[in-house]
């Protein structure tokens, strides 16, 4: 009987199984390291993991053993394991080494403390992530091999790639609106195991025994306990201890005590909801106690008034709370927050209710991209409040979800919307001192000569740059008159504060001391406040536009990165042998099958393959990284930008299947010539157009490769007898590119350009001179 599907069915199950593969890979990214701290810094890990899963599936479709069957249980000890780890995270934190911190060539915060504890001994944290890239990889090999077999069943390459990619399209619509439903990770594993068990449930491989089909329970048990191993942290039930609800927004995990009202996001302490007058809560006053002393130590309004105040990262409310106490009554506040569910608890359970004020505007947006298009002028005083983050931007680069505001550019945008006496006030943990440095020459930079104003909490009196510091740190930045008065109001003087209290508009005991009259031991405490000196540091790179590293010390790829870049190899080796061993011999008698011989004549298409997906990586790497540059780092813009990039490559797949070209290097000059126009366009060449002129150029000038990249895989793919190979070979390239990705550390964003054009290169050197799959001869 013949069980073979008819063709529009092989074609369907395709798009099906592509979507799933990219849903599971999407579901992935986000659960993992939200229950795993660790994979948090490391870059695309668990991206890289997903394709290396995909690449061995794919590349063994071939062999008799369906690997779909081990996804169930690989991925329920995944999850299990992952839990684990969040329940001895506390213990295990300890004693494992996050890229050295005391050393501080990189900072991540939430890892600090620990490096200053003295242990004997620390795993470092590549094992940890190596583990866990293991078991991600594993749990991708069944369905990729499911896909490269759907992929050899499609006679039609050209309906095959397309169905490919619409099934990817599928994938990433169903997973974005999970993000926007806001729907827990319990929901996204029960469409994985509907998905599995679909496939699953399809008549097996004619090599199975009837032992193995008696089996087939086993695969539902570990569906289910994955599921329900998911449900723990999906907020359908408090955890112990931890007295909240987790809730799942488009960035974070989060938690939320409404005991401490404090809120965790992926698994650290975020913020705590804190009324105007707690005790403790002195910095987030100072603003408008200096603005008060510097007037009063001028004799005029140096100062102005502090009507119209932008405050980013809003957050919970805390700092709007202080800004509707403390500015006169009229005062207008424009609160930009990212996060929609963090803004949601601020707005239910802030106890000073500041998002229910008429003079409060809420704006969920990205900070950047709200600056962008602020009007000039406008702002008396403009606030980063505690801006920072553990997520990355997205699963492709190592920048953060703040990156783009700590530029230079981005400071410059802030001066652009301040009023020429306005003031700008960016306070944090920064744990670097010279990280501080860096934020000051920027400021200074940015601010064309105006030195900024620095306060530490403890007070410090010269900030030492190559110090692990856990203290509070205070940037004052405006016009050189604005920084200069503030220096004079300080001349020989200190700020006393009550100490360990909160402050409010009707607080007594602020006063400015001569400085000779304070005791020493009280300098080093929180109630005495005085300018603190930065060193020069001349050897420290800004953070740009281009370059938005700024919590990478050195103009280096990190040492933790190279050891990340070397375990990935190795283990990405050694899965691909193993799972190649346990998946059979492609051939149970002597000799060569038809598949291995036609995998040898498809060599050479194989290896252009793969230099094309390590090139289209990285052009959709910098692709994401630029829009979010230019249309903000939100979750929706990431969407539509992955999105486009497949529909890109599938205009590219139609148009090949259209003109049939049988000589690539037209189409390898027209992708040489898009991709030097991307290296010589610097992407803020569009900010200030036209908003439909500058997507029309923008989108035009990023999406360009793609397309024309997604014209020369086609035919590739078109010209192979053994579709899962080419496949399976292209994304075994991605590995490749987001590796490679690395080096914007050295290069920066724009210069990527010119790496995914050597691997462009490489691809063209290779490919097949033969009689194609289609019949026709090719000319490269």
């Amino acid at each position: 009987m013949n069980n073979m599907p008819s063709p529009g069915r092989s074609a369907v199950d395709l798009a099906l199984i592509s979507g799933l593969v990219l849903f599971l890979e999407l579901a992935c990214i986000r659960w993992f390291p939200a229950h795993v701290l660790f994979l948090t810094f490391f870059t695309n890990a668990v991206l890289l993991a997903s394709f290396v899963g995909m690449s061995v599936g794919c590349l063994n479709a071939g062999r008799p053993r369906r690997l779909l069957k081990e996804t169930p249980g690989w991925l329920a000890v995944a999850i299990a394991l992952g839990l684990v780890v969040e329940l001895l995270r506390s213990r295990l934190a300890a004693y494992v080494d996050v890229a050295n911190q005391k050393a501080g060539q990189v900072v991540f915060f939430g890892t600090e403390a620990n490096a200053l504890k003295p242990l004997e001994f620390r795993v470092p944290v590549e094992v940890v992530a190596g583990l866990f890239f293991c078991l991600i990889a594993v749990i991708l090999v069944g369905p990729g091999q499911e896909m490269g077999r759907a992929f050899n069943r499609v006679a039609n390459r050209t309906t095959a790639y397309a169905a490919n990619l619409i099934g990817s399209l599928a994938g990433i619509g169903l997973f974005a609106a999970c993000s926007m439903l806001q729907l827990p990770p319990a929901v996204w594993y029960s469409v994985v195991a509907v998905g599995i068990l679909y496939f699953l449930s399809r008549s097996p491989a004619e090599s199975e025994s009837d032992t193995a089909r008696k089996k087939s329970w086993l695969p539902v048990f570990f569906l289910i306990a994955a599921v329900l191993l998911s449900c723990w942290t999906s907020g359908f039930f408090p955890r112990p201890n931890i007295q909240s609800l987790d809730t799942w927004s488009p960035y974070y995990r989060i938690g939320y005590n409404p005991k401490e009202k404090r809120i965790e996001t992926n698994l650290v302490g975020h913020q705590i909801m804190l009324g105007v007058g707690t005790n403790g809560t002195a910095q987030y006053e100072l603003p408008y106690i200096i603005r008060k002393e510097v007037n009063k130590s001028s004799g005029r309004e140096v100062w102005p008034e502090f009507k119209r105040v932008l405050v980013i990262g809003a957050g919970s409310g805390n700092d709007l709370a202080r800004v509707l106490a403390w500015c006169p009554k009229d005062v207008k506040v424009d609160a930009v927050e990212i996060d929609p569910v963090i803004q949601s608890l601020g707005k239910r359970f802030h106890p000073d209710k500041p998002y229910d004020d008429p003079r409060v505007t809420p704006h969920l947006n990205d900070g950047r991209n709200f600056l962008r298009n602020a009007a000039p002028e406008t702002y008396d005083l403009v606030i980063y409040a505690l801006v920072d983050s553990l997520v990355l931007h997205s699963g492709y680069s190592n920048i953060r979800l703040e990156s783009y505001l700590f530029t230079v550019e981005a400071f410059q945008d802030v001066r652009k919307a301040l009023k020429p006496n306005g003031v700008f006030a960016i306070y944090n943990f920064f744990r670097q001192g010279w990280l501080v440095g860096r934020i000051r020459d920027q400021l200074r930079t940015a601010f064309n000569g105006s030195v900024p104003v620095v306060f530490t909490f403890p007070r410090r009196d010269e900030v030492k740059l190559d110090e692990l510091d856990s203290g509070f740190t205070l940037f004052f930045e405006g016009s050189s008159e604005t920084t200069d008065a503030l220096r004079s109001t300080f001349d020989g003087k200190v700020l006393d504060l009550p100490v360990g209290t909160g402050l409010t508009p009707t607080s007594t005991g602020i006063e400015m001391k001569p400085r000779t009259n304070a005791k020493a031991e009280d300098l080093e405490t929180h109630g005495v406040l005085h300018p603190s000196i930065i060193p020069p540091t001349d050897d420290l790179r800004p953070a740009t536009d281009d370059w938005p590293f700024l919590y990478v010390k050195s103009h280096v790829i990190p040492e933790h990165t190279w050891h990340a870049i070397l375990v990935m190899v190795f283990l990405s080796l050694g899965i691909w042998a193993a799972v190649s061993a346990y998946a059979g011999k492609i051939s149970p008698t002597a000799g060569e099958s038809p598949v291995v011989q036609t995998v040898r004549a498809d060599l050479g298409l194989a290896t252009r393959s793969f230099f094309l997906g390590a090139g289209f990586m990285l052009i959709e790497t910098k692709a994401v990284v630029h829009m979010a540059l230019l249309f903000g780092g939100t979750w929706t813009v990431n969407t539509i930008v992955f999105a486009s990039v497949l529909v890109m490559s599938l205009i590219g797949n139609l148009v090949a299947g259209m003109l049939k070209p049988k000589n690539l290097v037209p189409w390898y000059a027209v992708l040489f010539a898009t991709l030097a126009l991307n290296v010589a366009i610097p992407t803020d060449t569009f900010l200030g157009m036209d908003r439909m002129v500058q997507v029309v150029c923008a989108c035009g000038l990023a999406f360009a490769p793609v397309a024309v990249a997604g014209i020369i895989f086609a035919v590739t793919f078109g010209r192979s007898g053994a579709p899962n190979v080419i496949f399976g070979a292209n994304v075994a390239g991605a590995l490749l590119g987001g590796l490679a990705e690395n080096v914007s550390m050295l290069l920066g964003f724009r210069m990527l350009g010119l790496v995914a054009a050597g691997f462009y290169f490489c691809s063209a050197l290779f490919g097949s001179r033969k009689r194609t799959h289609d019949g026709d001869n090719s000319a490269l």
